[in-house]
């Protein structure tokens, strides 16, 4: 692991850049959010913005996608949890009608969860660091 960690400010910059293009909603610019199912996911994402984006983890809401079948609370209560982030920041979740037992194969056990950062000097940054990836690897 002495290989991966620590990470250096430019290793956590690329990660998190790397992690928004690839899981990152660009639509909603100049929000910027992430969402996925596994918690590193966003747990990762939560990390980057308040340590190298520098922005106080007040601004982040969260937003859960679940099913008619999961209990709204508990789910909640997981990811305040997980993510450490009090439940005042979660937003009323989406509750899908169908169960989650027709795609449940072990990756959405607690939902898909996107953490949403709303700031435009921010979103600017990441479309500029962005922009700097495509341009080096694009055509």
């Amino acid at each position: 692991m002495k290989i991966i960690f620590p990470f250096s400010q430019r290793d956590l910059m690329i990660a998190g850049l790397f992690l928004f293009w690839g899981e990152g909603s660009e639509s909603k610019m100049p929000e910027i959010e992430v969402t996925n199912t596994d918690p590193a996911i966003p747990k990762f994402f939560i990390h980057w913005v308040t340590n190298f984006l520098k922005l106080d983890r007040d601004r982040i809401k969260i937003h859960l996608h679940l099913y008619s079948d999961m209990n709204v609370e508990k789910e909640i209560e997981f990811w305040s949890s997980t993510l450490k982030t009090p439940k005042t920041q979660f937003i009323k979740p989406y509750i899908k009608k169908n169960s989650s037992k027709l795609i449940n194969r072990g990756t959405f056990g607690h939902g898909t969860c996107t953490i949403r950062v709303g700031n435009a000097r921010v979103g600017e940054k990441v479309q500029m660091g962005l922009k700097s990836i495509r341009d080096y690897f694009g055509p």
